[in-house]
C-alpha cells in the first residue's frame, strides 16, 4: 500500500475498497499460475517465482483491517480470488488459505497494539507469507498435541514437538505453531483444550523444516514435517487461542468457505481442460453419426451435465461468502449459525463437484486423455486429497441437525 493510502486511513479518511482490484489482479494470476501447473505438479516443485508474484500482488494483505494501513477486504473478496486462483493452481490457493488463518490470528490475537501494527506493516508493504505448522500425526484426534510449550521463568516459551502438514513452509516467511500449555488443565468445553500459537520467523534456531510431502495430489503445497528442538519463543510471539472458538467466532468459517472456493475453482478449472481437450484432441464414437467429438450427443449430455453441476457450486459458494460477510458485519449466534449453515452445504456440494468433474471429464475425453503429458489427473488427485481434511459426512449431519430439530452448529476448529 502507498504512502498516500497509510495517511488516509491514519486520518480515518475513506481507502478504495479493495474487491475490484485484488480480483482483477488474481484473474491475471490464475492465468499466469496455470502456465505451470502440471509440470510443478510433476516435478514436485514448489511455486517460488508464483508465490513471489503474489506477494508482489497486494492479495496477501487482503484481510488487515484499514484502520491498520491494509485493504480491509472482505470474507466474500477473500473467497472469491481464493475460487480463482484455483482456477489457476489449486496448491497456491490452498497456501493463501493457509495465509490467511495467520493473517486472521495476526489481526486478532491478543497482541500488544505496536506488536500488531508492525505485522500489518509486514502483511502490506513486504507482502509478508504465514504458513503453518499446526496438526499433528499419531495423536488420538486432530485436537490433540503432543508438541508442549513450556513457560520460563524470564516470561518466554519453550517449544518442543514435530508437526505434519506443514502447508506453505517451503515458502513461509513466518509460521504459526500451535503448542500444548504444560503443567495446565484441559479447558473445559474447549476442542483445543490449553493451547497457544507462536509466530516463528523462518530461520529461528531450532525450527527444522523438511521437503517430505510426498501426497497424490496438492504436490507443491510443502505440507510435510516441521521439527522443533527447544525453540525459544519471545512472550510477544506467544498468544492464548481462546478467542478464536468463541460462539460468534468466524475463524473457521473463513479457513472452511476457503476450502469450498479451492473445490469449486478446482471444478471449473477441470471442466474447462476437459472442453479443450475434446475441442483439440477428442474423437466421435462412430456410433454417434457425427465428425466431431464437440457434435458427439453423449458428449454434450455430459458437458451439461458438469456445467450445471459447476455452476450449482458457484451459486453456493457465493451465498456462503455473503452469509459469513453478514456474520462479521452483524456480529452474534444467529448470524454465526446462518453463515456456518451456508458454508457446510457449499463445502458438501463443492466436494461432491470437483470429484465428480475431474473424475468424468475423461468419459468425454476418452483414452489418450491418460497420457501424463496432458497432466488431466492431476484435477482428480487435488480434489481427492485435500477433500478428506475433514469428512464431509459431518457437514451433512450438521445441515440436518438445524433443518429437522433447529439446532445451530457448534463452535469448533471445523464448524
Amino acid at each position: 500500500m502507498s504512502s498516500a493510502h497509510h495517511a488516509a486511513a491514519a486520518h480515518g479518511q475513506a481507502v478504495a475498497a479493495p474487491g475490484a482490484t485484488l480480483l482483477a489482479t488474481a484473474r491475471e494470476l490464475a492465468v499466469l499460475f496455470a502456465q505451470g501447473a502440471a509440470e510443478r505438479d510433476r516435478e514436485r516443485r514448489f511455486p517460488h517465482a508464483e508465490l513471489g508474484a503474489l506477494k508482489r500482488s497486494g492479495i496477501l494483505g487482503l484481510r488487515v483491517p484499514a484502520e491498520l494501513g491494509g485493504p480491509g477486504g472482505t470474507v466474500a473478496d477473500y473467497v472469491r480470488i481464493v475460487a480463482i486462483l484455483a482456477e489457476g493452481d489449486s496448491s497456491l490457493a490452498q497456501l493463501l488459505i493457509t495465509h490467511t488463518y495467520g493473517v486472521d490470528l495476526l489481526m486478532k490475537s491478543q497482541l500488544a497494539p505496536a506488536e500488531r501494527l508492525a505485522w500489518a506493516r509486514r502483511l502490506v508493504d513486504d507482502g509478508l507469507f504465514v504458513a503453518n505448522a499446526n496438526t499433528e500425526r499419531g495423536t488420538k484426534t486432530i485436537f490433540d498435541f503432543k508438541t508442549t510449550l513450556t513457560e520460563q521463568a524470564d516470561g518466554s516459551w519453550l517449544l518442543d514437538g514435530t508437526k505434519f502438514y506443514s502447508t506453505g513452509s517451503g515458502g513461509g516467511d513466518v509460521l504459526y505453531v500451535s503448542g500444548r500449555v504444560t503443567g495446565a488443565a484441559a479447558v473445559e468445553g474447549r476442542d483445543l483444550g490449553t493451547v497457544r500459537m507462536t509466530f516463528l520467523e523462518r530461520d529461528t534456531p531450532g525450527l527444522v523444516i523438511h521437503d517430505d510431502w510426498r501426497g497424490m495430489g496438492q504436490r507443491t503445497t510443502a505440507s510435510g514435517t516441521t521439527e522443533l528442538h527447544q525453540v525459544r519463543v519471545p512472550a510477544e510471539r506467544c498468544v492464548p487461542t481462546d478467542g478464536f472458538d468463541g460462539p460468534d467466532s468466524l475463524f473457521a468459517l473463513i479457513g472452511q468457505a476457503g476450502f469450498a472456493a479451492v473445490y469449486a475453482g478446482n471444478a471449473r478449472a477441470a471442466l474447462h481442460a476437459g472442453i479443450a481437450y475434446v475441442r483439440q484432441s477428442a474423437r466421435p464414437w462412430p456410433h454417434a453419426g457425427v465428425e466431431r467429438a464437440v457434435d458427439d450427443p453423449y458428449v454434450l449430455q455430459h458437458v451439461g451435465r458438469l456445467q450445471t453441476l459447476v455452476s450449482a457450486s458457484d451459486a453456493l459458494l457465493e451465498r456462503a461468502a455473503s452469509a459469513v460477510e453478514r456474520a462479521e458485519l452483524e456480529p452474534g449466534a444467529a448470524t454465526r449459525a446462518a453463515a456456518a449453515v451456508a458454508v457446510s452445504e457449499s463445502k458438501a456440494l463443492s466436494t461432491e463437484v470437483t470429484l465428480e468433474v475431474s473424475s468424468r471429464i475423461f468419459e468425454i475425453c476418452g483414452a489418450g486423455a491418460t497420457v501424463e503429458q496432458h497432466g488431466l489427473d492431476r484435477f482428480w488427485r487435488d480434489a481427492r486429497t485435500l477433500t478428506v481434511h475433514d469428512p464431509v459426512d459431518y457437514k451433512y449431519r450438521l445441515i440436518g441437525e438445524w433443518a429437522l430439530n433447529d439446532v445451530p452448529p457448534p463452535v469448533t476448529s471445523f464448524t
